[in-house]
């Protein structure tokens, strides 16, 4: 589990979609996430607890597979039955994954 901060929520000009934007509080990581539009009310700034592993309680709870990890680039990209997230670390790998696993995501806000 990370501690998270969302730092920002855009629009998509073309899908009925937000953008949202995570920074860990530690600054290990940063993550962008397609999420659909109105299923939550979502603010910048708000501070929450993300994990990707077993499925667990929260108020975003998404299973998808994970199609790049890349310890060169420090990239890792999962998708959510079309819906995408990356995520970009500075140090270690945050999340224990690899290429082609099953995963679920869980956001739980503060």
């Amino acid at each position: 589990m990370s501690k998270v901060r969302l730092s920002s929520v855009r629009s998509d000009p073309i899908f009925d979609i937000n953008i949202l934007s995570f920074e860990s509080l530690d600054r290990s990581f940063e993550a962008t996430l397609e999420f659909p539009k109105g299923l939550i009310d979502l603010k910048e700034g708000m501070e929450a607890d993300l994990t990707l592993g077993e499925e667990g309680e929260g108020d975003i709870i998404m299973k998808g597979v994970v199609y790049k990890f890349d310890d060169s680039s420090r990239t890792i990209e999962i998708s959510f039955h079309g819906l995408l997230m990356k995520l970009t670390y500075s140090k270690a790998a945050p999340f224990k994954l690899s290429q082609g696993e099953e995963v679920y995501l869980t956001i739980k806000f503060a």
